[in-house]
């Protein structure tokens, strides 16, 4: 069955190393109608060495060819296999399918968050808009083969067409000829009432925007992102590997990236930070993921690269405060997704995300190791090696083994003991300070590693009278005594802007609405008043149904989160944070004040029974609101505490200080 991942799709291939890629061709006409709800495709394929059975998605009608079909599952999957050999069609052969089928997946729950992928549909074609996924396997097929494809495309009247490649235009405005003329694993086609522009990147590639309502403001500011993130990673990467790149605006929730383009929906499209951040993630997968390939057998590395090369390279050029915060953020949710060890996994397992704990691993370790790699590297030798891979793979595939063997020959290093540490193993170095010793021209202390260990560079930076420098220490064992000169040394801080991949101590992590999102089955505690409000956040917050409602906030310690909706004043009291003052529907939150009948309050704070468990309070004055704060939370896992308009407004949220690092040691003064 095909395989789309939300948010951020790269290419899985379960090829064999070493082989070449099969390709596919297709030369299809689709003829669409939302009135019926159908599609009709009537596709030429050549049949490539070796194809000897095609698939086809278990909803479509297969009129032809006269060919043995079976049907097939493994696990939620179904699909048709269509036996090419058994009818007699050989490699080098055109073969005519024709199928039909009707799709009209209702879209009104489809949602999806960071946290956790949320619903999704396959296929729905309708008067609101088309939308047929690589997954409904509307055109044929093959796990082990790549495809190319020409689609003459009949959209409803009315409609535009769009899907990867490059757009020939037809007779009418509603046809248009698709020509993907560069392999990948399949097609997702989207049609609906668009407003289309386009203004030229550079001679052969084009910024296009397909909007369901003319904004001037809007597609000027997507068409000049575009723009500028194709000059940006093309300096860092290489050339764009496609003639256009186009952001599409799409009638329900999703954040998905394709080969040359990306489908937002509308609401995510206008919120005013998505152009800066996001949106330039989905331009840099064009690089790593759709023309640089993923062999899924070896590890998804593409993840956690485009991370690298977007989300965090933009990070780093805001200031070095916002890049040290993102690299706390993503050890953060290491410690909240995967704290329990049998969670965790070794990169090279990471196939795609389904769950905090996978995106944990998939994308924030595998951040992280690009990183290292990029502070033990150097800049430059580690850009070469991003360079080469891209140079070389274009339009094949890449493992982890091709990334390092790049960077090793770039930065002159053999990298065999950091890919044993960092990609076969599962688990994170977990430091402790000790035995600090101040004296006059010198620091003494000790480094554990109390949990597995791993030869680690760290980084510590001394503190005294001529300022702040930092050491890189080595670390390969439980336990190591160093000493570090200095100038009347009088603090000491190890890997305090969080450099190394590593668990961190529960100290350096202040509670976050993430370490909730982590929990399984929180306890919902509200009054009976509330019980039937409580129980719709639970339904919405879980999705799984799989929480337990108590009406005694004063219950001993459970066994996992509560999620306390409108406390009384005992319950209240017991999970008070110093920054927060209810007083009727007064709050004062870090020393501002507010109406809590036009904000909803949602913090997260230690468990009063038990520290170790994170608590979230909810206070808002409707409780009919609660099962829609619930879908909400999820977007805002790595914050303490939010303050939600209860009409238009901004989302405000921030976090609590942390407490002392135990990582950290200064000399008593006198």
């Amino acid at each position: 069955m095909p395989r789309f991942s939300i948010v951020l799709a790269c290419l899985l291939l379960p090829v064999a190393a070493g082989a070449a890629l099969p390709v596919i061709g297709h030369d299809a006409r689709v003829v669409l109608d939302a009135s019926a709800h159908t599609v009709e495709v009537v596709d030429q394929v050549t049949l490539p060495e070796g194809l000897t059975v095609i698939n086809v998605g278990p909803d479509l009608e297969i009129v032809a060819p006269a060919a043995p079909v079976r049907r097939m599952e493994d696990g939620d999957h179904a699909w048709q296999e269509i036996d090419l050999a058994a009818a007699g069609f050989t490699a080098g052969e055109t073969v005519t399918f024709e199928l039909r089928g009707v799709f009209h997946q209702p879209t009104g729950g489809v949602s999806f968050s960071r946290e956790n992928v949320g619903g999704e549909i396959t296929a729905t074609i309708g008067d609101e808009g088309v939308y047929l996924s690589v997954g409904a396997g509307w055109l044929p097929w093959h796990d082990a083969f790549m495809a190319v494809h020409r689609l003459e495309v009949h959209a409803p009247e009315g409609f535009v067409s769009v899907t990867q490649g490059r757009p020939e235009p037809g007779p009418a405005p509603h046809v248009t000829t698709w020509i993907a003329e560069h392999p990948s694993d399949g097609l997702n086609l989207v049609a609906n009432r668009f407003v289309v522009h386009a203004e030229e990147v550079r001679p052969g590639v084009t910024s296009m925007t397909f909007l369901l309502e003319d904004d001037a403001r809007l597609r000027g500011t997507y068409l000049e992102r575009t723009k500028a993130y194709v000059t940006m990673y093309e300096e860092m990467i290489g050339p764009y590997p496609y003639a256009k790149f186009a952001t599409v605006e799409n009638w329900f929730p999703t954040g998905y990236g394709m080969p040359s383009y990306t489908l937002l929906g509308g609401q995510v499209l206008r919120l005013p930070f998505i152009p800066y951040t996001s949106f330039g993630h989905e331009i840099a997968h064009n690089w790593w993921g759709n023309s640089v390939f993923v062999d899924v057998s070896r590890g998804n590395w593409c993840e956690g690269l485009t991370v690298w090369c977007a989300d965090y390279h933009y990070k780093e050029l805001e200031s070095p405060t916002a890049a040290r915060e993102y690299r706390r953020n993503l050890l953060k949710d290491y410690h909240a997704y995967v704290s329990d060890p049998a969670a965790d996994f070794p990169l090279r397992a990471f196939e795609s995300r389904h769950s905090g704990a996978t995106r944990a691993v998939g994308y924030g370790k595998s951040m992280m190791v690009f990183h290292m790699l990029d502070r033990r590297l150097g800049r430059e030798n580690f850009l070469a090696g991003l360079r080469r891979v891209a140079a070389d793979f274009r339009f094949d595939r890449a493992s982890w083994d091709d990334f390092l063997a790049a960077f090793a020959r770039s930065g002159d290093d053999s990298l065999e003991g950091f890919a044993a540490q960092w990609l076969d193993r599962a688990g994170a170095p977990e430091l402790a300070l000790d035995q600090v010793k101040f004296e006059e021209d010198k620091v003494r202390f000790v480094l554990r590693q109390d949990g597995p260990v791993f030869d680690l560079q760290v980084p510590v930076r001394v503190t005294d009278a001529a300022g702040e420098r930092v050491h890189l220490v080595e670390s390969t064992s439980a336990e190591q005594h160093y000493v570090l000169s200095g100038q009347g040394p009088r603090r000491l801080a190890v890997d305090p802007d969080f450099h190394i991949f590593r668990r961190l101590d529960p100290a350096e992590v202040e509670p976050t609405l993430s370490q909730v999102l982590a929990a399984e089955a929180p306890r919902i505690v509200c009054t009976e008043a509330d019980r039937a409000p409580g129980e719709a956040f639970g339904a919405a917050w879980t999705d799984d149904g799989d929480f337990t409602m108590a009406t005694d906030a004063a219950a001993t310690a459970p066994a996992t989160a509560s999620l306390v909706l409108n406390p009384g004043r005992d319950a209240l009291e017991a999970r008070r944070r110093p920054e927060v003052t209810v007083a009727g529907r007064t709050l004062v939150l870090e020393g501002k004040r507010y109406d809590l009948a036009s904000w909803d309050l949602v913090y997260a704070v230690a468990n009063p029974a038990d520290a170790t468990i994170t608590d979230l309070v909810v206070v808002t004055a409707a409780p009919d609101r609660l099962a829609g704060l619930a879908r909400r939370l999820g977007h805002y896992g790595k914050y303490s505490w939010l303050l939600l308009p209860t009409g238009q407004g901004r989302v405000l949220r921030g976090n609590w200080s942390p407490e002392e690092s135990p990582l950290v040691a200064a000399k008593a003064s006198r």
